[in-house]
């Protein structure tokens, strides 16, 4: 992903949680302004946020509308702006719903999109709402306005659309646990501003700042967990105990203390929740995503029509206890984690592959051999469709997943390099995989002495022998989980290459290799016959291997 890009996105990212955020914390002056209750504000934006869960799926479908998208992401902040300067109900009313309407969409442009990136943005915006809150709560229209002109700003970097099909079967199971992030971040934040007010009588700013330790705090919290742990149900039961722990708090900053925890173990598991959807099936991620967050913020107003607001918050936990339940019960053993390269079943149209299971682990090293070889390379790479079967790689799907977007999310990686048409330059293409670490073109042309000779040549007039340098040159610098190599022409020299990228973490998957390459990598090979391995082989001599595929072939 280029740096233009990863801006785009991230812009986009601290839209929503700064508009909604300051529009939702600064309610109860507005509804003193405007002469309502402050709670029908948030009731104005939920409806909107309904409405624009309907609307989202449309918006993001394909690469059409772009005009549309962006003025999604200029919405918001304009909205703020207009209710700053017009405070009238029906104004108010209107673009309240408007700014509702655009939620969805600009949180699902940012699924998977440029990693912890897009989190730090989304952190940023809500601690941003959170401070406007503080500053100008006694001045809430001002407040929309200073919202408004970042709102505005972080929104003119409106980012691309990932894919966003609505991949059901390929999500499904990380639908509850969305659901549980969004209730556990609906029902800690207006509770523990009310705990705050009636428990410890604190007003005003004092309250926001409690809360805006309670953000920051969150987002360290949230760095530390997702390096301690990748376990979603353990994040999501550590939010459930931060809400406890809001519930039941004797002091002020205990409160603060449970909503960081709730806010960073939340913001943990989503992080964690979007590397394994890799942006697939954002529609309905953030769908999930939102409606646990209105169902939380609407339970609550009816629960405490007959308990308290600490008893209400720690009731709340009984709903996210069972959604984590769900999401337990639905993820399947293999997509809970998982080796890089998982095939179960995989069967190509023509069945030169058929029904093959394989597993590989970081670092492996295969050696296909067999008129299936080919079309299996055609199979992981994604430019074949799978007839049948399922392909995982972490825990995600990837059965249905296009080449491009594969080579976009950094699984597989083939050698030689495709690249039919492109007129750049060996270069040019190279710089374009390096765009914040030029430095590495260098290295990594120093590898291959004879593509440096060549780097002035348009990418597409390389022989077989430039290509085949090309694409594992590329794999250098993209670090991909598989790379998959047609190794009929590799000359064995390459051998410290192919071994320096195991070394790095990744399966390297070779079609035909000769057979000193074979020996020398001391690659697992398999023989494939009928489209299925008919023998397998660890760590042969070039004698045992010779005599094996002499066997395959008579």
């Amino acid at each position: 992903m280029r740096h233009g890009e990863r801006v785009h996105i991230v812009g986009s990212a601290a839209v929503a949680p700064l508009a909604l955020g300051s529009l939702v914390l600064l309610g109860d002056g507005l509804g003193t302004l405007l002469s309502f209750p402050g709670q029908v504000v948030g009731y104005m934006v939920a409806m909107g946020v309904l409405v624009g869960i309907g609307v989202s799926p449309w918006v993001l479908r394909g690469e059409g509308h772009p005009a549309v998208r962006r003025l999604l992401c200029l919405l918001p902040g304009l909205s703020l702006l207009v209710m700053a300067a017009l405070p009238a109900v029906p104004v108010f009313a209107t673009l309240a719903m408007v700014i509702g309407l655009c939620v969805p969409t600009l949180l699902a442009m940012t699924r998977g999109g440029a990693g912890r990136g897009m989190g730090y943005a989304g952190v940023a915006g809500a601690a941003g709402a959170v401070a406007v809150a503080a500053v100008w709560q006694d001045q809430p229209r001002l407040g929309l306005a200073v919202a408004g002109v970042f709102a505005v700003f972080t929104g003119a970097f409106s980012g691309p659309v990932p894919d966003s099909r609505r991949a059901f079967r390929e999500v499904r199971w990380t639908l509850p646990a969305y659901a549980a992030v969004g209730w556990a971040l609906g029902a800690v934040i207006l509770p523990a501003a009310r705990l705050l007010l009636f428990r410890f009588e604190l007003f005003g700013a004092d309250r926001m700042y409690h809360l805006l330790a309670a953000v920051a705090g969150g987002c360290l919290l949230a760095f530390l967990l997702g390096r301690l742990t990748d376990e979603v149900p353990s994040l999501l039961i550590a939010a459930a105990g931060g809400l406890l722990l809001v519930a039941t708090a004797p002091w002020a900053a205990g409160i603060a203390v449970g909503a960081a925890v709730v806010f960073g173990a939340a913001m943990a598991a989503l992080a964690r929740l979007d590397r394994l959807a890799a942006g697939r099936g954002a529609a309905l991620s953030e769908t999930a995503a939102l409606l646990g967050a209105l169902g939380a913020y609407g339970a609550e107003p009816l629960l405490r029509m007959f308990a308290g607001s600490g008893s209400v918050l720690a009731l709340s936990t009984v709903p996210m206890a069972l959604l984590i339940l769900w999401s337990v019960h639905l993820t399947p053993v293999a997509e809970a984690g998982g080796p890089p390269l998982v095939a179960w079943r995989l069967s190509d149209p023509d069945r030169d592959v058929d029904r093959l299971d394989l597993r590989a682990e970081a670092g492996e090293k295969l050696a296909f051999y067999g008129p299936g070889s080919q079309s299996l390379l055609r199979l992981l790479s994604g430019e074949t469709r799978a007839d049948g079967g399922r392909l995982l790689s972490r825990g995600v799907d990837l059965t249905r997943t296009t080449r491009a977007r594969r080579a976009e999310l950094k699984v597989s990686h083939p050698a030689p390099a495709a690249a039919e048409g492109d007129r750049r330059t060996v270069a040019e293409r190279l710089a374009d995989l390096a765009v914040s670490e030029p430095w590495r073109v260098r290295s990594v042309l120093e590898v291959f002495p004879a593509l440096a000779e060549r780097r002035g040549e348009p990418a597409a007039d390389l022989d077989g022998t430039g290509a085949l340098l090309l694409g594992l040159a590329e794999a250098l610098l993209l670090r991909p989980r598989i790379v998959l190599v047609d190794a009929r022409d590799c000359d064995p020299q390459l051998v410290p290459v192919l071994d320096g990228l195991a070394r790095g973490g990744a399966v390297v998957v070779l079609a035909e290799p000769p057979v000193p390459l074979a020996v020398a990598l001391d690659a697992r090979t398999l023989l494939l016959r009928r489209g299925r391995p008919a023998e397998e082989l660890t760590h042969p001599t070039e004698e045992e291997l010779t005599a094996s595929l002499d066997r395959g072939r008579s």
